[in-house]
């Protein structure tokens, strides 16, 4: 059986730190605004996951990317593995665009975090690894606990950690689906 590739986590956790600290001329034309991604400043849909607010919030989330390698080796295992990431990033922006447009600016990795985390929790679950059902019921409980009570966590940060989940759970759906497709 191969080794968990440490690469992945290295790799996004470079990328948030340089996005952070060396792209600071730049952090207002990387965050995501809604009127500017409306008038065609698409690719704010993608920085802004790699911006973020202040040095606490950046460190969090690069936390956050390690543990999810640690709790899921299986699923995080190689480099292709973690490319689930892409299309998760998209959902979580997309979402907190649509459903939070009158805020003013969103940074930030958790939405892509919570997606990976969903991801990896939910396949584990379905391969009836009791780890991965304890992570996955832990995430749609804070979910529900942010979405019925607001002012326990930002608005937007809600609804950029529902597209992340929304987005991984379609991927697990859509792989089974195709998996099973294959085997016929």
């Amino acid at each position: 059986m191969p080794k968990q590739s440490v690469l992945p986590p290295i790799v996004i956790s470079a990328l948030l730190f340089c996005c952070f600290y060396f792209l600071t001329p730049w952090h207002d034309d990387l965050l995501m605004r809604y009127p500017r991604v409306m008038d065609g400043f698409w690719w704010q849909l993608i920085t802004s996951q790699f911006m973020h607010h202040d040095a606490p919030h950046l460190w969090f989330n690069i936390a956050g990317v390690w543990i999810a390698w640690l709790l899921f080796p299986d699923q995080l295992k190689t480099p292709h593995n973690w490319l689930v990431g892409l299309p998760i990033l998209l959902t979580s922006s997309i979402v907190e665009l649509f459903g939070a447009p009158t805020y003013e600016v969103y940074a930030g990795f958790s939405g892509t975090l919570y997606g990976l985390f969903a991801y990896a929790a939910l396949k584990d679950a379905l391969n009836r690894n009791w780890i991965g059902g304890v992570v996955f019921a832990a995430l749609v409980i804070k979910i529900l606990m942010d979405w019925d009570q607001p002012e326990t966590g930002d608005a937007i940060a809600v609804f950029a950690h529902v597209g992340g989940a929304i987005g991984a759970v379609s991927l697990v759906f859509a792989e089974k689906l195709a998996l099973k497709r294959n085997t016929k």
